[in-house]
């Protein structure tokens, strides 16, 4: 089970707009540049967001994109919901069904239980964290 691009591509450009959150609007080509997302990408990601009630847009030479509300106020399991397709029909002969039940009720609980607020926080912690390199050369 892994999640769509486009849904990782909106969660990674609503925790940079969390991060931002206060510094005025944001443009797309910051989030793009910040993030490693195609700005293309992230146009069509935010019409739908904007649409949904998720982000606010500012037009003019100072315009841009905010959360609509906190990020506190904002789980994960509204974006997944966005970009996410329905669950696929599981038949009740299905061996695996109960097991499927159990992990689904498990993610369905992460989703609810998780804020933008904390993807942002881990987000700001990562690109705080000092670069690791691949290789180590002793000597």
């Amino acid at each position: 089970m892994r999640p769509s691009s486009r849904f990782r591509y909106a969660l990674k450009a609503l925790a940079d707009l969390a991060l931002h959150d206060g510094t005025g609007p944001v443009t797309i080509r910051a989030i793009a540049r910040r993030q490693a997302l195609p700005a293309p990408s992230l146009e069509q990601l935010f019409n739908l967001l904007r649409r949904k009630g998720l982000v606010e847009a500012e037009r003019g030479p100072r315009g841009g994109y905010r959360l609509s509300r906190p990020a506190a106020k904002i789980t994960i399991q509204e974006i997944f919901e966005l970009f996410e397709p329905g669950k696929k029909k599981v038949l009740a002969q299905d061996p695996a069904y109960s097991i499927w039940q159990q992990v689904e009720k498990a993610v369905r609980t992460t989703l609810r239980a998780t804020t933008l607020k904390t993807v942002a926080e881990q987000l700001r912690d990562q690109t705080a964290a000092p670069i690791q390199h691949r290789y180590t050369f002793h000597i």
